[in-house]
């Protein structure tokens, strides 16, 4: 059984590999670069990963695992449906702003069993998230009484991969983050009723306030 100290390593060497591949891409940081970025010997790297893929298995089944405890902090935090959409929403926007245009190109490509990972955390805890707020937004009568909210929450599941999507949306002319805001702006505004409307809306204003 790892003990505490290898177990804070290998967390430091994922957080710090994570990083460099958002920034960078994937395909265009080697153990070379995370080593030197950390300070090790590429032989000491090797002790904890055996080689880029593993190291990438391991930071996305990481990052996948801290995401689930920060849904679940924010679901525990908001007051209402409305609030922790936009607690949500807000976390993915700041997540967009830090990943490379090239990263899904490199997982979709490279890196299949990785990709699958985080389609399988997309297909299934995002899209039951989704679909548990979308009921207790209906339910409080904060959205639409109208919505199909099996639906919806797999729309929403596939619309979280678009801003990625470099033929829609070039990296030349597009930023990732912003795409993402005007994307579940508008589907916010689309599944909202009136009381729900006036909740986003002061939701909306204090971010704006916190950010001036």
């Amino acid at each position: 059984m790892e003990n505490k100290e290898n177990k804070d390593i290998r967390k430091q060497i994922m957080q710090k590999a994570e990083v460099m591949f958002k920034r960078l891409g994937i395909k265009s940081v080697s153990m070379d670069d995370i080593a030197r970025e950390l300070g090790i010997s590429k032989k000491t790297l090797y002790q904890y990963f055996e080689n880029k893929e593993d190291l990438l298995l391991q930071a996305i089944q990481s990052h996948i695992d801290d995401e689930k405890s920060g849904l679940c902090e924010m679901q525990n935090l908001a007051v209402d449906a409305v609030g922790e959409m936009m607690l949500i929403a807000k976390h993915a926007i700041e997540e967009y702003r830090e990943l490379s245009p090239s990263i899904i190109f490199d997982l979709q490509k490279y890196y299949p069993q990785a990709w699958a990972l985080i389609e399988k955390q997309q297909n299934e805890h995002i899209y039951g998230v989704m679909l548990q707020n979308l009921r207790k937004g209906i339910e409080a009568k904060d959205y639409r009484a109208d919505l199909n909210p099996e639906i919806l929450a797999r729309l929403h599941v596939g619309g979280i991969q678009l801003p990625m999507n470099p033929e829609l949306f070039p990296s030349r002319e597009f930023q990732p983050d912003q795409v993402f805001k005007e994307y579940i702006y508008h589907f916010m505004r689309g599944i909202v009723s009136e009381q729900g409307l006036q909740k986003m809306n002061t939701y909306l204003h204090q971010v704006n306030k916190s950010s001036s």
